[in-house]
């Protein structure tokens, strides 16, 4: 027999002797008992419900039948992780984004799927079992932003969880069930729990949507209604860029329309959103996926494979208003890709990388930007991911970028850009660097895939002109271009700059300046590093050319041979 300790006992579960796909699941305990059924009865399946249990896997499946049996989940990105009694307990001491999948019950879809594809209800006994021993030692913790268990975000896609649990169930779902989804619902309700005008707000509307269909609060649809037409209309930029800073988080972005969009149809006949901000999104969408069908690492960004990308209708794009530019050799899995970001309408997510170049051609990437890691702000490692430190750009020695979105967000921007048939530029600028003024310069001649970039600072207020002017007289560094190379390249220095040699191609940036090449330091402070992957970082080649004069007006030569 499996014991699972529940808020007032033991859930005994009997060992899966053989894998029978109509097995029939006998679950007692002091707090829940299921008839014998040798599958779930649910009264008026609501037809979004059927569609997400028809998306059910055998490899989800697979995963329940692994809970089921030894209480270990394979977290995505983490690995085998303990569902065992007293679990909860420990979670402070695992990585945040780990604490968050297991608050928002992510993986009790598995469970689920076990039953649907083995005809039983042993996972959805197991689930209920897990949200009542949740509830009684969650249910009057107090509620604040360092308490994961309420956390925004995972509170609603718990609920999400939960109700589908409820459906699962159906006239075996204990009234306790209910309980709990409307207490979740209740504080997502509240003006002080909505994550107003951002991706949790957004799925925080979706998910109260979702709850006033299946328990009929009329109450709640309005107000979910209200809130997803608000979340729709400040999740984009009108030219269909996402506003958080981060190529993967456009993506989620497009997910989460197409989400809305399909539980309302299946709900009510009706779409929500009807402007053709998806098939926008989905535009710019084209654009910034390279030419190997991913994303370039562009703030909070993980390395995946776009799921079905499109091509897109050109071979440049550029966006003024949410603050990226995109530009392409041609087509073919060899074509040059590049991604140019200048813009800052958001706070969420925001990354120091105003002006930061990534290059992917020939079939590897070549300027890269340093990523994610993890959402633990305090790490070392994130505040350096999130630095001017980890991305392909200009910077000042001794000055703080600003992430005051007020005060400095109109000065981050597009300023010019033209595009024809051999040649693409584009112009930015940028105003992070407080006293500073930014621009960079990038001319892409197509023909012979050549980028000449153009960096020029100048020193505007009193202070910086003063910083500039004591570094220079003691003969300190004053400005740099940073390039972060992967690791896979080889770096050396050459008489005109630098060559860095890949699998088939050379890349040559021509300078007058000098340079130095740092890669993989972790002391006094980590320089040198990307992240492709959650809470794993690589060496990468940290190549920063050098202006010790106190204005800057460097050009650098990009080319392949």
């Amino acid at each position: 027999m499996l014991a699972f300790k529940g808020c007032s006992g033991y859930l005994a579960l009997p060992r899966r002797r053989r894998a029978c796909p109509r097995s029939v699941l006998k679950v007692e305990a002091i707090f829940v008992i299921l008839s014998n059924q040798t599958e779930p009865k649910a009264a008026n399946l609501s037809s979004w419900h059927e569609k997400k249990f028809e998306r059910l896997t055998e490899a989800q499946a697979l995963s329940g039948r692994t809970i089921i049996a030894s209480l270990t989940w394979e977290a995505p990105h983490f690995g085998s992780v303990s569902l065992s009694d007293g679990h909860w307990d420990h979670l402070d001491e695992k990585p945040r984004t780990l604490g968050w999948q297991i608050q928002q019950f992510a993986f009790l879809p598995d469970l689920i799927a076990c039953d649907r594809y083995d005809g039983s209800l042993e996972g959805g006994g197991l689930a209920l079992a897990m949200a009542k021993q949740w509830w009684a030692k969650f249910r009057d913790t107090p509620i604040g932003r360092t308490n994961m268990a309420w956390h925004d975000h995972a509170t609603a896609l718990r609920l999400s969880n939960l109700l589908l649990l409820r459906s699962h169930l159906g006239e075996q779902a204990d009234p306790s069930l209910d309980e709990i989804c409307t207490h979740h619902a209740s504080l997502l309700k509240q003006d002080d729990f909505y994550e107003r005008g951002n991706n949790h707000g957004f799925d925080q509307s979706i998910v109260l949507f979702e709850y006033s269909q299946e328990m009929s609060d009329s109450e709640a649809e309005q107000l979910a209604r209200d809130r997803i037409g608000f979340e729709i209309s400040v999740a984009f930029a009108p030219d269909g860029g996402h506003v958080e800073n981060s190529t993967g988080y456009h993506n989620f972005g497009i997910d989460q329309l197409k989400s809305a969009n399909e539980m309302a149809l299946a709900y009510t006949g009706k779409e929500i959103e009807k402007t053709g901000l998806v098939a926008r999104a989905e535009v710019v969408l084209a654009h910034m996926t390279r030419p190997d069908g991913k994303l370039p690492h562009i703030g909070d960004t993980i390395d995946f494979t776009v799921h079905r990308p499109k091509q897109p209708p050109s071979n440049d794009l550029v966006l003024p208003a949410s603050g990226w530019a995109f530009f392409r050799s041609g087509r073919d899995a060899q074509a040059l890709h590049g991604a140019f970001k200048s813009g800052f309408i958001s706070s969420s997510h925001r990354h120091d990388d105003d002006l930061a170049l990534s290059l992917f051609a020939f079939g590897e990437e070549w300027i890269v930007d340093g990523g994610l890691f993890a959402h633990q702000q305090k790490d070392p490692m994130r505040i350096y991911m999130r630095s001017a430190n980890a991305h392909s750009l200009p910077y000042v020695f001794g000055a703080r970028p600003s992430r005051d979105v007020e005060s400095i967000g109109r000065g981050s921007r597009i300023v010019s850009s033209r595009s024809d048939e051999a040649t693409f530029e584009v112009a930015g600028e940028t105003e992070m660097w407080e006293g500073f003024r930014v621009k960079r310069t990038i001319t892409f001649k197509r023909l012979d895939c050549t980028i000449t970039i153009r960096d020029q600072i100048d020193p505007v207020s009193d202070f910086a002109q003063q910083l500039a002017s004591a570094r220079e007289a003691m003969g300190y560094a004053v400005y740099g271009t940073r390039f972060l190379v992967p690791e896979n390249k080889k770096v050396l220095r050459a008489s005109k700059g630098i060559q860095i040699k890949g699998e088939r191609r050379e890349l040559q940036i021509e300078s007058r300046a000098r340079c130095k090449i740092i890669s993989g330091q972790s002391a006094p402070r980590p320089i040198g590093w990307r992240s492709t992957k959650l809470n794993k970082a690589t060496p990468a080649f940290d190549i920063s050319f050098l202006t010790m004069s106190q204005r800057m007006d460097e050009t650098f030569i990009l080319r392949w041979v």
